[in-house]
Order: structure tokens, then C-alpha cells, then sequence
């Protein structure tokens, strides 16, 4: 769903849950007193207007992250005001029914300004607000009787009749019966929320946030394909032997420092997906440049870290064709990245010398880079010599 339709669908929602309900009562009251031809003039249709122009206001100031709940609670009977005055002059304001909108404008406003300042204890606000909603219809059967019977309005009058009484007394107990499940129903979708906040933060740990955000808007991205990618991993000389003389709490403080000195050296040009196994380091990329800048960095930033244990890294790029997508089994699955161009990446980074980043002669005519310094190494499961450009 695009930016357009998310906004036209919420403000939908808004008009049909709160903007409309003032402006939808008073277009039926209206259409009750008036003479035939009601819906052949303008005012039904202003109401409509706007209604819906302050569901559409305040579900676009909420998308930009800046709602303002008083003033957008009052734009719509401002913007039926404004135009009705044309028409209508100052008598405008002297109708019962049109002060009472800014009446019910004004009580929305209030609360809902007061809601979103105290989310935290906002629930007695909560059932106030659906207490006045429940209100809209009483009052405005209250206008509706005096008009009808042309008679002035008088609050004692219509109390007076025991009907009154028990329709009050009905419509206010619904709202309060609305209101508590209102409450429990923001509860449960700030929890929902929550919960979906955090299971998507575990799943951008485990795919990475650009094949998350690929994989929501269509789930057929994470199906096996070929592709091509360029492959970084770094790892640290002599972390096995360092190891056995450590803590576990020592080597896990360790290499949590050491996967955020290597993450914040992405922050420019943040990989498909990276992947941490003990202390390996393997980013994806869509491009051999980045890939082999990203080494570089990775290598420099993690230097002085790494040096204060008397360790190093070393560094490999390859680029080609792999398998990219979910494998597994029934019970476990994993987005990964299969094929000898993964294999080649590894065994330059295991060939190359602590400080080291060895990019293969493919990778960097990829990258568009001229190699100073070459040379040929063995590498495990290789028949013939790999040549590779060297970076320290």
C-alpha cells in the first residue's frame, strides 16, 4: 500500500469513527426540518465536506509525525463556518444547531489534546470522549423537538418528559459501556503494537531490513534465485588462541564491541545483509565498490579495537553469481547466500595477512579499480591460483 492509498484509507477510517459523526447528525437533522429540495442546495453537501476535510487533515498531520489534535478537531466546523457565512451572513451563528458543532468541535479538541499529552493515563479522557460522542445524538434530539415544535430550547422542558429522561440516561450508559471498551481496545493495540515493533526488529537481526522491508511488500523475494552479489567477510588472526585464555563474558564483551565498530564502518553504504558467526564478519553486497570500500573501512575502524588485545583482521571481496534466498528444513529456515563466489570470498579472507583485504581480480575490475599490488594464493578446494589485488 503506497503513501496515497495508507492516507485515503485512514482518513476513511477517521471520517466513519469520529470527523464524520457531528457533521453526519446534523445532515439528517437538517434534512428533517427543511422543506423539500434539501439535498439540491449546498449545505448537506458542506457538511459532508467538511467532515471529511478533517479526517483527511488529521490523518495527514499524524503521517508526517506531527499531529496536532485541537486545532485539527476544529477545522472541520471552521471550514463549514467559514463558508456558510458567506452565504448566510451572521445569522449563521444564531442557529442552535451549528453552535452546538463548534460546541462538540471544541469538547473533541480538548480531550483529545489532553489524550495525546498524557498517553501514559489517558483513559479517563478516553471515556469522557466517548461519553460526549454519546451525546451528539441527545443534544441534537434536543434541538431537533424545540425546532420542530418551534418552541425555544429548554434543557428543564425536555427533561421534563420521563422519555427524555431514560433516552439520556441510555445514550450516556452506552457511552460509558463504549468508553471502557475503547480503553480496553487501545490497550490491546498498544500492545499488538509492541509486539509487532519488537518481532520486527528480531526479524531485521535475522534478514537484515532492506530483505525485511522486500520481503513484507512481497513475500516471493525471499524464494531462491540467482543473482549476482559481491561478498565481504573479515575475520580475527589468532581469535581461537586469544580465546582460550579468556572469560566467556570477556570474549562476548569483546566481539560485541568488535560487531559494532564493524557495523557503524557500514552506516554510508549498509550491505543486503550481514551476518555475524563467531568472529566472522560477512556483508552482501549489490556492488563489488561498496563491498571493497566497506572492507577498507571495516578493517580501519576495528584496527585500534582489535590491537588492544593484541589481534587483527584480515579481509576478502569476491563478486559472481549465488543462490540467494530461504533454505532450511521444515523447522528451520534461513535467508543465505550459496555458491562458489561465497566459498572464493572466505578463502581470500582466510588468506589474507592481519591488516590485509584481499579483493579478487574480478571484484576489482567490477569496482573499476586499478590493483598497485597482486599476487597468487592457494586456497583451500581451488585447483589453480587465485590472483588477487592487495589492500592494507
Amino acid at each position: 500500500m503506497n503513501a496515497a492509498e495508507t492516507l485515503f484509507a485512514r482518513a476513511a477510517r477517521n471520517f466513519f469513527t469520529h470527523s464524520g459523526h457531528v457533521p453526519l447528525v446534523l445532515l439528517i437533522l437538517e434534512a428533517l426540518l427543511a422543506r423539500p429540495g434539501y439535498f439540491a442546495g449546498a449545505d448537506p453537501y458542506l457538511l459532508l465536506a467538511s467532515g471529511i476535510g478533517q479526517a483527511w487533515l488529521m490523518e495527514w498531520l499524524a503521517l508526517r509525525g506531527r499531529p496536532r489534535p485541537f486545532l485539527a478537531n476544529l477545522a472541520g466546523p471552521l471550514l463549514y463556518s467559514l463558508v456558510e457565512t458567506g452565504l448566510e451572513g451572521a445569522a449563521f451563528f444564531q442557529q442552535w444547531h451549528h453552535q452546538a458543532y463548534w460546541a462538540f468541535a471544541l469538547g473533541f479538541a480538548l480531550l483529545q489534546s489532553a489524550q495525546a499529552r498524557q498517553a501514559g493515563g489517558a483513559a479517563p479522557l478516553v471515556l469522557a470522549e466517548n461519553v460526549l460522542r454519546s451525546a451528539i445524538p441527545l443534544v441534537m434530539y434536543a434541538l431537533f423537538e424545540a425546532r420542530s415544535k418551534n418552541t425555544a430550547l429548554s434543557f428543564d422542558v425536555f427533561f421534563a418528559d420521563r422519555a427524555h429522561d431514560f433516552l439520556a440516561v441510555v445514550l450516556l450508559l452506552l457511552g460509558v459501556l463504549l468508553g471502557f471498551a475503547d480503553i480496553n481496545l487501545r490497550r490491546s493495540l498498544a500492545t499488538v503494537r509492541s509486539l509487532t515493533a519488537r518481532l520486527r526488529q528480531y526479524s531485521e537481526w535475522s534478514l537484515g531490513r532492506g530483505i525485511l522491508d522486500r520481503a513484507i511488500a512481497d513475500e516471493r523475494s525471499l524464494s531462491l534465485q540467482r543473482v549476482g552479489r559481491a561478498i565481504l567477510f573479515m575475520d580475527i588472526r589468532g581469535f581461537t588462541a586469544w580465546s582460550e585464555s579468556q572469560t566467556p563474558e570477556a570474549v562476548v564483551r569483546m566481539l560485541n564491541a568488535y560487531y559494532r565498530t564493524a557495523e557503524e564502518a557500514l552506516n554510508e553504504h549498509p550491505p543486503i545483509k550481514l551476518k555475524y558467526t563467531a568472529d566472522e564478519v560477512m556483508a552482501v553486497f549489490a556492488d563489488a565498490a561498496q563491498a571493497v570500500t566497506a572492507g577498507s573501512r571495516m578493517l580501519a575502524s576495528t584496527r585500534k579495537l582489535l590491537a588492544a588485545s593484541n589481534l587483527a583482521a584480515g579481509a576478502g571481496v569476491h563478486c559472481g553469481q549465488v543462490v540467494e534466498g530461504v533454505l532450511g528444513g521444515e523447522g528451520a529456515k534461513a535467508y543465505d547466500f550459496i555458491g562458489d563466489t561465497v566459498n572464493t570470498a572466505q578463502r581470500l579472507c582466510d588468506a589474507a595477512a592481519p591488516g590485509e583485504l584481499l579483493v579478487s581480480i574480478v571484484a576489482c575490475d567490477a569496482a573499476g579499480l586499478a590493483p598497485m599490488q597482486q599476487r597468487d594464493i592457494l586456497a583451500k578446494g581451488k585447483r589453480e591460483p587465485l590472483r588477487v589485488a592487495v589492500f592494507a
